[in-house]
């Protein structure tokens, strides 16, 4: 849809504004009516059928809808009245999902799993080596998307707050994430260096109940090293991320804003009255 937009702003072709409109059906037909998304529409027996933030889907849907919804320049192909109503309400009905599947652990707010229960909203299990758990990865994306809301409500404020204290308590410091490749470019190992210079990075699999990184084989078993899991797995899957890092880096402005013109209006209030 991003592709047959930009296309589409230079060579006006009613085929690529059709084709983008039946994608935009297609995603509001796709979603649940509790705001979520599956991984697969139609759905999919099995665990495709979970609300699925991995690898963003969710993030990537919601963030074309909120163009759309708010009539930006963002796209060139700008749909009918009737359908920009129909993707502010599925906008507002994912972010409603966002926040219904936020993880608490000691009653408090932490972050996402990369796939929740489409009807209980807890975390849940996908592929054998994705168990229900804590994701530096999705969350941090899932965060992003939640402060690029304008004007936001307290629980979303709330909801950003708490992740973002979640990811200062679980950032990993001092180390680097080190790839060998082969002639032909293929990643052969990944190791985990210890580098004072490196920015923090994060697990992308931590434990729903203390934060602890863990590692998965295709045999479903959690290990505490990936060292301990089988070279395919270790080289084939993103086992450490740098993306909260936008997330912190964004923070401090987006809280001055937000919180800063909180106080201004309560203290304007309490001239008035």
């Amino acid at each position: 849809m991003n592709f047959l937009s930009k296309i589409y702003r230079h060579q006006p072709d009613e085929r690529y504004k059709e084709s983008f409109l039946r994608g935009l059906n297609y995603i509001l037909e796709a979603q649940y009516e509790n705001g979520g998304f599956p991984q697969f529409y139609p759905l999919v027996e099995g665990y495709y059928t979970h609300i699925t933030f991995n690898d963003d889907l969710i993030v990537n849907a919601l963030s074309i809808l909120k163009e759309i919804a708010y009539e930006t320049d963002f796209f060139s192909i700008k749909p009918e009245k009737e359908i920009v109503e129909k993707a502010k309400k599925a906008f507002e009905k994912g972010i409603k999902c966002i926040l219904k599947t936020q993880c608490i652990q000691n009653k408090e707010l932490t972050a996402w799993c990369a796939q929740h229960d489409e009807h209980t909203f807890l975390p849940a299990k996908a592929r054998a080596y994705e168990l229900p758990l804590l994701s530096g990865k999705e969350s941090a994306q899932i965060v992003l998307l939640l402060m690029d809301i304008e004007n936001p409500s307290d629980s979303i404020k709330t909801a950003i707050v708490k992740a973002v204290e979640w990811f200062e308590k679980t950032k990993i410091i001092g180390y680097s994430e080190v790839s060998e490749k082969d002639e032909n470019g293929k990643t052969i190992e990944k190791k985990l260096v210890k580098d004072e210079k490196a920015k923090p990075l994060w697990a992308r699999f931590m434990e729903l109940d203390n934060n602890t990184p863990f590692f998965c084989d295709r045999d479903g078993i959690k290990k505490d090293n990936y060292q301990e899991i089988s070279i395919e797995r270790r080289t084939g899957y993103a086992w450490y991320t740098h993306e909260p890092n936008e997330v912190l880096k964004k923070f401090p402005l987006w809280k001055e804003k937000y919180f800063a013109q909180s106080k201004t209006k309560k203290k304007r209030m309490k001239v008035n009255f």
